[in-house]
């Protein structure tokens, strides 16, 4: 193996592990619900994740919902994509992040939001965390709740018309 392949294939290793190392981390850190990497967490979601399923969230096309909330200080209008099941007029959120969510804050504040849904507006209120065993959510999202020990889900009630 000449000394070129030696030190690519180092690299390569090195990276591998790094990468393996970081996941963990993460896995972990959220199963744990460790401030540091939630909070860590939060942000590459919000700056980095969150603009490209912004793109299309909202849509028939995309499996994003965009939640419409306001910032409880600022009075600020937000749009968040999130992840919802709906059954009825309920709305389902997993909470992989724990409740300190920025936008879940806002959320619980202000007792409701707009939801975007395959282009339909719909007003939401009631909004309550409950066990994620109590929800459709606990048979749909199996794998991910085991792997990240996600333990409650946000209900969202459809505001009468």
């Amino acid at each position: 193996m000449t000394s070129l392949a030696r030190v690519l294939v180092s690299v390569a290793v090195t990276l591998a592990v790094g990468l393996a190392a970081v996941l963990a981390v993460f896995v972990i850190g959220v199963r744990a619900k460790n401030p540091r990497v939630l909070r860590a967490v939060r942000v590459v979601q919000r700056d980095v994740l969150n603009p490209g399923a912004m793109r299309g969230a909202g849509t028939h096309e995309s499996p994003w919902t965009v939640i419409r909330h306001r910032g409880r200080t600022s009075g600020k209008a937000y749009e968040t994509p999130i992840a919802t099941h709906r059954e009825g007029d309920e709305f389902f959120v997993t909470l992989p992040y724990g409740r300190g969510t920025q936008w879940l804050q806002n959320v619980l504040a202000a007792d409701g939001a707009t939801l975007v849904v395959g282009g339909e507006e719909i007003a939401v209120f009631d909004p309550r965390i409950v066990p994620i065993e109590t929800t459709p959510m606990a048979e749909r999202d199996r794998a991910a709740i085991a792997v990240f020990g996600v333990t409650e889900a946000l209900v969202l009630r459809t505001a009468p018309a």
